[in-house]
């Protein structure tokens, strides 16, 4: 015996199948998903090229630093005035000098220097014509220097020639027997100075010549500009 269902249980039933179906289909047309995963894009291992070492360009020649020496010397001079004082005429004595200097150059050089400078003149009477004493005078000389290589042999020998200004400024006057005290001498005297030289190994030896512009003695009648033969042996560093 057959049952009958109303027409809209019927629709319904049509209408749930054909979904059923429908869903079937479309499932059946999506592809499975078969694609690899993307293979990872190799590590670049290729090493960067080294940086090209940097290079500098050696300065020219006249770039060079210019060598610098250290000086310490010491000797002796001989001294004279180029007049007398009333009562005494000037003789040569001989005195001695101590000192430092700092030079800087190359064939052509400049020096500045501290020298402890102990004159001593020779004086006697004008009324007697006899030695009574030397007269001693101490000053710091302040020498700057303008000099010249002018041969050199293998770099062991070398011969110079210079010439300086040289500011003297005075310490102070033995006892004697003149009665002569610092006040009776002036205290500044400027000098001109000229010399040669010679250097071996770190060894070095000048012989030069000092002359003053003014006069040794305040209140002198006649100049009594002072002169001074010097011979310096040192050590350069």
């Amino acid at each position: 015996m057959k049952h009958s269902y109303p027409i809209y249980v019927r629709k319904s039933f049509l209408f749930i199948l054909m979904l059923v179906v429908l869903n079937n289909v479309a499932m059946a047309q999506v592809p499975s998903d078969t694609t690899k995963p993307a293979t990872a894009m190799p590590v670049d291992t290729v090493k960067p090229a080294p940086a090209a070492a940097a290079t500098t360009t050696p300065p020219p020649a006249n770039d060079k630093p210019k060598p610098k020496q250290f000086n310490v010397f010491a000797g002796i001079n001989s001294n004279t005035m180029s007049g007398s004082t009333a009562a005494y005429n000037a003789n040569s004595a001989v005195g001695y000098q101590i000192g430092v200097s700092w030079k800087k150059g190359g064939f052509t050089y400049w020096q500045v220097g501290l020298t402890y400078n102990d004159a001593a003149y020779g004086f006697n009477s004008v009324a007697t014509t006899k030695d009574t004493g030397d007269l001693k005078v101490q000053a710091l000389d302040i020498p700057l220097t303008f000099g010249v290589n002018f041969l050199s042999f293998a770099k062991i020998v070398s011969l110079r020639a210079y010439l300086s200004a040289m500011p003297s400024f005075t310490l102070g006057v033995s006892s004697n027997h003149f009665g002569i005290t610092k006040d009776d001498v002036n205290s500044f005297i400027f000098y001109g100075q000229g010399g040669i030289g010679v250097d071996v190994l770190f060894l070095m030896l000048d012989l030069g010549y000092n002359y003053g512009t003014q006069s040794l003695m305040k209140n002198s009648v006649n100049s009594t500009n002072p002169g001074q033969w010097f011979v310096n042996l040192g050590f350069r560093f």
